[in-house]
């Protein structure tokens, strides 16, 4: 039992967008930290994000992939907190 105010509920009892909406953020953020693997971006005395762009292994393949899924890991999260 959890007290949550002046009421108690289990733990189970929370809502499922929420775990979702963690769930989809974790997903974008994986694609940001891929990003930055793979160029070197946030570096100390790096590039900036448009000339690291450049830098990506097959650019015209992983750039839209993790371009795409970090997109896709927010819009997620943001549907899951607001609607679920």
């Amino acid at each position: 039992m959890v007290q949550v105010g002046d009421t108690f509920e289990l733990p189970q009892d929370r809502d499922a967008g929420d775990d979702a909406a963690v769930v989809a953020l974790c997903l974008s953020l994986l694609a940001a930290g891929v990003y930055c693997l793979l160029t070197g971006f946030g570096a100390r005395n790096g590039l900036g994000f448009a000339a690291s762009w450049q830098r990506l292994p097959a650019a015209t393949i992983t750039g839209p992939l993790l371009g795409g899924l970090f997109g896709l890991g927010l819009l997620a999260a943001l549907v899951c907190a607001l609607v679920l």
